[in-house]
């Protein structure tokens, strides 16, 4: 080693900063004292006052946006290939009884009022219940025409008018044949275009003319058999999605089931709500359901549900007392002092407590 001393003279400065931290660790610690313990070990008080508010002991729910019931168009030619010629129906217009369905391989197609009881091409002059059912749907689509199961004048009449109003005019030849496929039964709220069929389409069982949605998106949850019986058809729900609340109605509460795979036990229950509102959810959506509450006009005096207390004599509230000591043990001689207050639960909700006692709006309650 060329110079020895060098290593010497570096290993004894080590040494002496190691000694004069373990002295100065030894001898110089920071003052403390017994208000800085009293400080540490004393618990910090958290207030919050009474108010007056509503306060709903409903349950929330988790559900899920359904899609609604879709029914398929299809058409099928006599001969040949079944081609759109004309289409009158876009997707998201809603079509009600009466409307054009499209014309098919030269054939044009109409929406009536169901029920429909056809099964054969009708021609001036026949007679039946299907003429009569027929004649029942031009009546409900805005035609005069007698309902007397006779394909007369009045009845030829009324179905020229349809077609002329479709922009597809019968033939002027008596007399007056239709096929009894160019109907197309459909409920008398109608219905909405999910998806149409374009010109040149060649239809088939997979390609339909129009796919009808025949009722909207709803939102389904499952509610236990405690829950459930609080449930019923017609009652007021909100929605609650990412961008607000949406109102709606129960439409049904299903029976019990019992749990199937990843499905729990209980009642399916079944909400409509206005799908075409703004911020409407989109089918397959998360959102939540909560009851309306009976008592939503009538706020009530609350408090955060944990400055309620209980022991064996009962439910109460500490509340700030000004003119009183401060009680020993809180954070600082100069705490406020407080006062117990006797209290009833009403009900709870949100994590609030609607409660009675002697207690008025302002009042400080501590909650910790």
């Amino acid at each position: 080693m060329a110079h020895p001393w060098r290593v010497a003279a570096v290993v004894t400065l080590v040494a002496l900063l190691l000694a004069a931290s373990f002295v100065a660790g030894r001898f110089f610690q920071p003052p403390t004292t017994e208000a800085d313990a009293a400080a540490v070990a004393a618990p910090i008080d958290v207030w919050a006052s009474a108010e007056e508010r509503v306060v709903g002991d409903a349950a929330s729910f988790a559900g899920t946006v359904a899609a609604g019931q879709t029914r398929s168009v299809t058409v099928t030619a006599a001969d040949g290939p079944a081609v759109v010629l004309r289409q009158t129906a876009e997707a998201g217009e809603t079509v009600r009884p009466g409307d054009a369905a499209g014309e098919v391989s030269g054939v044009t197609y109409l929406f009536l009022a169901e029920p429909l009881a056809l099964y054969r091409d009708l021609t001036e002059g026949d007679r039946g219940e299907d003429v009569a059912s027929l004649q029942r749907a031009l009546r409900q689509a805005g035609r005069w025409t007698a309902t007397d199961g006779v394909f007369g004048p009045s009845t030829a009449r009324a179905l020229r008018e349809q077609f002329r109003q479709a922009g597809s005019p019968l033939p002027k030849d008596d007399p007056v044949t239709v096929g009894w496929r160019q109907f197309i039964p459909l409920g008398e709220d109608g219905a909405v275009v999910a998806s149409a069929a374009g010109y040149g389409t060649t239809l088939t069982d997979e390609r339909p003319l129009l796919t009808l949605q025949t009722s909207a998106p709803t939102v389904r949850f499952t509610a236990d058999v405690a829950q459930a019986a609080s449930l019923a058809k017609g009652q007021d729900v909100q929605v609650g999605t990412a961008s607000g609340t949406i109102p709606g109605t129960i439409r049904s509460v299903g029976a019990f089931q019992a749990a199937q795979g990843t499905a729990r036990a209980g009642h399916e229950v079944t909400v409509a709500y206005d799908s075409a509102a703004d911020g409407a959810p989109p089918v397959g959506q998360s959102v939540t359901v909560t009851p309306a509450a009976e008592d939503a006009a009538a706020p009530s005096l609350a408090v955060p549900q944990t400055a309620v207390r209980a022991d064996a004599s009962g439910s109460y509230v500490l509340v700030q007392d000004p003119a009183g000591a401060a009680a020993p043990g809180r954070a600082s001689p100069s705490a406020p002092a407080e006062r117990r207050v006797p209290v009833t639960v009403e009900r709870t909700g949100s994590g609030w407590a609607a409660v009675t006692g002697d207690l008025a709006a302002g009042d400080r309650v501590r909650v910790s």
